[in-house]
């Protein structure tokens, strides 16, 4: 059994569709059920998390419905916001209520809804519109919620808050047929959150392999502008969020003492998010002429701009929550763009280490000794990236991970109609 013909909803506040900046991860998956025969809507907020875009600028509509590559994008008309403030959240509850009226009114009667928990309701709206549909639903906690809060120290286990989170997770694992995690070890979180371990899908973020063939798209101008003034430089590349948790002040750290020792050596930030401007602001206080920050580029500029790069850059917070996992975007576009991968951080089991495709570095000083050396190793840099490359081909391509997904609908969904047709059936001879 295929996913042919079946109608597949995903309820994700924060999805992101081409041609603008951004995880593309339900995108990407979605466009390869679409080439599967699936029909595929996502329901986001039509007012982007990172690239402040709003959907419906000029519209008086709350709804719009807008197709890209096969993909039925549903924008929903949200506030909008810049800060974690009152309009963030303000923005979170106009996203709740107007995607549960929506998924309600829709005559159309999916098959699976899954609910991806970037923020708990919308995991839970997934759930309350699958039951209502009689779909099947999937849970996908891309956070550990609410661990992910306690570990970077923003509340107690004992904050009310918390609990209720904790409860509603436990709810989600209950009701969902099975529980996407996107790290190696988050099933054993599951199993020892809920003993359902058993329900547990691994499907990591992955990369469209499309985007990295030639020919390339091509960057804004004042972006190419920039490399140019770089050339011959020791290109260091940071791409995704500027957020608390993203760690990004180590690497401004590690700019500090690459400056007083190696002056070929170009830092460069790519993206937004809440913490920008104060690490913008950070940086030029500290005098750091090697420290550049550049605007978010759409998705499909990001192979483009990686090939100015030499290496990528990934920084974590101090925080028990990796021993989990992890499964950053910028990582798999990094091995697709053939750059050794440089991550800043504590953690035991990586797999920048496991498969020699860059360096797990413990602070600052690492790094910017790293940095100085592998500008001078061009062998090795490139050897790193060849294995980089073949690792993310074989084990995080869309195309091949998206069968795992559809050959786990397929099941579930065959079980389910026979469960609604069964019920249908005995209230038939009641009547």
């Amino acid at each position: 059994m295929s996913v042919a013909g079946m109608n597949i909803w995903i309820v994700n506040h924060y999805g992101v569709a081409p041609g603008t900046g951004g995880g593309t991860r339900h995108f990407d998956l979605a466009k390869q059920l679409v080439r599967q025969g699936a029909s595929v809507t996502i329901f986001a907020s039509a007012y982007g998390h990172q690239n402040w875009i709003n959907h419906l600028e000029g519209s008086r509509n709350a709804v719009r419905e807008v197709t890209y590559d096969g993909v039925r994008f549903v924008w929903l008309r949200t506030t909008a916001y810049k800060r974690n403030d009152w309009r963030r959240v303000k923005n979170m509850l106009d996203y709740t209520w107007r995607c549960y009226w929506e998924g309600r009114r829709r005559k159309e009667s999916p098959d699976l809804i899954i609910g991806s928990l970037m923020h708990p309701a919308a995991a839970w709206i997934g759930s309350r519109l699958a039951a209502h549909h009689n779909a099947v639903f999937y849970f996908e906690e891309r956070d550990l919620w609410p661990q992910t809060l306690i570990d970077f120290g923003k509340m107690s286990p004992n904050h009310p808050i918390v609990k209720a989170l904790y409860w509603l997770e436990s709810h989600l694992y209950r009701k969902a047929s099975r529980i996407i995690v996107l790290f190696d070890k988050a099933a054993d979180y599951v199993e020892k959150q809920s003993g359902l371990g058993s329900k547990v899908l691994v499907l990591p973020n992955g990369v469209d392999m499309e985007r990295f063939a030639l020919p390339l798209a091509e960057l804004p101008s004042e972006v190419e502008r920039q490399f140019e003034q770089w050339q011959g430089k020791f290109i260091a590349i940071y791409t995704g969020s500027h957020g608390i948790s993203d760690g990004i002040h180590h690497l401004l750290e590690a700019a500090a003492l690459s400056k007083g020792t190696d002056s070929n050596i170009q830092f460069v930030f790519v993206g937004d998010g809440p913490e920008k401007e104060a690490l913008v602001k950070q940086a030029e206080q500290a005098g750091l002429t090697n420290v550049a920050f550049l605007p978010l580029v759409k998705k499909e500029a990001v192979p483009t701009l990686l090939a100015r790069a030499h290496v990528g850059l990934i920084a974590l917070r101090d925080a028990s929550v990796y021993k989990w996992g992890m499964s950053f975007n910028k990582m798999y576009d990094y091995m697709a763009s053939s750059l050794p991968t440089l991550l800043v951080g504590k953690i035991d089991d990586s797999v920048i280490a496991k498969e020699r495709i860059g360096l797990v570095l413990q602070d600052p000083e690492e790094l910017s000794e790293a940095l100085s050396k592998l500008a001078r190793q061009l062998k090795d840099r490139e050897e790193m990236g060849r294995r980089a490359r073949a690792y993310v081909e074989q084990e995080h391509d869309w195309e091949r991970m998206s069968y795992k997904l559809s050959a786990a609908i397929a099941e579930d969904v065959g079980r389910n109609e026979k469960r609604v047709s069964k019920r249908n059936t005995a209230a038939s001879y009641d009547v």
